[in-house]
């Protein structure tokens, strides 16, 4: 089902993606209503289902986490993938996972804090998954662009 965003709407959402811990006052400001009509709007969108969540980015390499990697993920059975979501999750170093088309059953997202590392987890976590058949590795030398989608 489809949410319909008036331009006042995607003002707002506009803000909160550049920031999401901005002030409800500085947003009605910017756009030109009043505070309580940003809060309710901002409720009335997260009811919609359109804001997922407010959420807090970390720099993984000034944690110590240098390798980012993508891992295609070859299945025994689709069938199985809710269970299999089920181990990726206990896997902390998994940070997103996506059911694919494609050769790949899954495609899933990683960091490790280096290639011996990112090794441990292929080789001691990922595969010993029993429906996981093989992996393919794709190591990410720099993320250029990370951000919603724009309207």
């Amino acid at each position: 089902m489809n949410f319909h965003l008036d331009s006042t709407d995607k003002k707002i959402l506009k803000h909160l993606i550049k920031d999401a811990r901005i002030k409800v006052v500085d947003i009605a400001s910017f756009v030109g209503v009043t505070s309580a009509a940003i809060h309710q709007r901002i409720g009335k969108i997260k009811r919609g289902g359109i804001i997922k969540e407010f959420t807090l980015r970390l720099d993984e390499k000034k944690l110590g986490y240098a390798t980012c990697a993508f891992v295609g993920v070859f299945l025994d059975k689709n069938s199985n993938y809710e269970q299999i979501i089920n181990q990726l999750k206990r896997i902390e170093e998994v940070v997103e996972a996506h059911y694919t088309t494609g050769e790949y059953g899954l495609f899933v997202k990683l960091y490790t804090k280096d290639n011996d590392h990112l090794m441990t987890v292929l080789n001691k976590k990922i595969k010993q998954i029993k429906e996981v058949t093989r992996t393919e590795t794709f190591i990410s030398l720099e993320e250029p662009i990370n951000r919603s989608i724009s309207f």
